[in-house]
This record gives C-alpha cells, sequence and structure tokens, in this order.
C-alpha cells in the first residue's frame, strides 16, 4: 500500500488551515495507525497490504482526523477543555499527550468499513 499516496490524499481532504507547526507528523502518525489496525483486522502482514484499500485507508483516516479533532486548534474544539475554575477564570485545555492518546484507544476499524476489510480479511489460525 503506497502510503505517500494516502498522505497526498488526506491533505487534500484535511488541509493545514491553522498553520499547525505538526501538521505533517500527525497526519503520518494517524496513517501509520490506520494502516496497523487494517494490518490487524484483515490478518496481512503490514508490508503485503493490497493497493486495493488505499482510499479505504484515505478515509479511515479522515474520519479519525475528524472525530479526535486532533488538528482543530485547542480553543476552538468541541471537548478541548480539559478543566474549568470559575474562581479567578482559569480554563486548563487538554495536551497533545491527551490527544495521542484519545487517537491511541480509537478503533478506526468501524462498521463503516467492514464491508471493504471483509473482502480482502484473511482467516488466522494462530
Amino acid at each position: 500500500m503506497d502510503k505517500d499516496f494516502i498522505l497526498s490524499k488526506i491533505k487534500l481532504f484535511v488541509p493545514n488551515d491553522s498553520n499547525n507547526p505538526n501538521y505533517d507528523s500527525a497526519i503520518e502518525y494517524v496513517v501509520d495507525k490506520v494502516m496497523q489496525d487494517i494490518a490487524n483486522y484483515t490478518h496481512i502482514p503490514l508490508k503485503e497490504l493490497p493497493d486495493g484499500l488505499k482510499y479505504t485507508a484515505v478515509g479511515m483516516s479522515v474520519d479519525l482526523i475528524n472525530s479526535t479533532e486532533m488538528l482543530v486548534p485547542q480553543a476552538e474544539r468541541n471537548n478541548g477543555i480539559s478543566s474549568v475554575t470559575e474562581g479567578d477564570e482559569s480554563v486548563t485545555f487538554k495536551s497533545i499527550a491527551e490527544d495521542i492518546s484519545l487517537v491511541n484507544q480509537t478503533n478506526s476499524v468501524t462498521k463503516d468499513y467492514y464491508y471493504q476489510l471483509n473482502s480482502y480479511r484473511r482467516l488466522n489460525f494462530d
């Protein structure tokens, strides 16, 4: 599977509008995670993933980026606030480590992609 192709398509669908300095690293991390999730689900080694799944990987990556809001500036996120204190008006935003943890906990293989992935899924006798 062509990782560079997937990255280029994601950059079209999720542009770096906020000039995030970690944009490329964040997208590359998501693509690596999605490709690993696909390999785990289909029981196909990562290096042998077929090109027929590259558009599925793009869709899964875009969905993961959007659902976790990892590229949205923290002040604009729906769930980016970690805590609020009323006395002296303190607002604490989630850290990057919390964002990465959220991405790690999120299963990118959702019901929307079972049909495409099941077409390639192998039986695992281990």
